[in-house]
């Protein structure tokens, strides 16, 4: 059976920097016979959480909002691995992939059962000089807990200074790193 990967990119800009680094990891996981679905969350409707709870009552993936996550949650239950591509803003996780995140709550209701064991990869860009400076330290570190709590494993993570639109496709070696992480998710 084909290992299924989802790979959400989480910039609002179409070509961005960190949506190519997650589709060249997309096309390694796929060299690697793997399943993969890229997915663009800027260009999907997500609410923010609502914290009601009703989630608890109804089980896993079972939110009361109708959005675009009743689509996506069903897809994250099924997935071995999972990419999360964006760039860094104001020191940390952008907006659209936050959000993303925020609504996991749902999954609460089975203990966040359907992330243990998964695969986590990650790949952020920045504009700045570095991850201490850009504050994507700040992103990797809320990962570590974030993922620790669900029991999902941290597999690889990619970060790259890029700070104009496709910048990154200069950088060989951000290139190659996101190809080799799509490949050790799904192997």
């Amino acid at each position: 059976m084909k290992k299924k990967l989802l790979v959400f990119t989480g910039s609002p800009r179409r070509d961005s920097n960190s949506a190519i680094l997650a589709v060249e990891a997309a096309r390694a996981a796929r060299k690697a016979g793997a399943s993969v679905e890229v997915i663009n969350l800027s260009r999907l409707r997500v609410n923010p959480c609502r914290a009601c709870d009703r989630c608890r009552d109804r089980g896993p993936g079972q939110c009361v909002q109708k959005d675009d996550m009743k689509k996506i949650y069903p897809r994250l239950q099924q997935a071995e691995a999972i990419i999360l591509a964006h760039p860094v803003y104001w020191f940390t996780i952008n907006a659209q992939t936050k959000l993303f995140i925020d609504r996991w709550y749902a999954f609460g209701a089975d203990e966040y059962r359907c992330f243990k064991d998964k695969k986590v990869g990650l790949i952020l860009t920045y504009a700045d000089q570095d991850v201490f400076s850009s504050g994507g330290v700040n992103a990797l570190r809320a990962y570590q807990d974030i993922f620790s709590y669900l029991g999902a494993e941290i597999s690889g993570m990619v970060y790259a200074t890029s700070a104009g639109p496709g910048q990154v496709k200069k950088n060989k070696t951000a290139l190659k790193e996101a190809y080799n992480l799509g490949r050790e998710l799904v192997s």
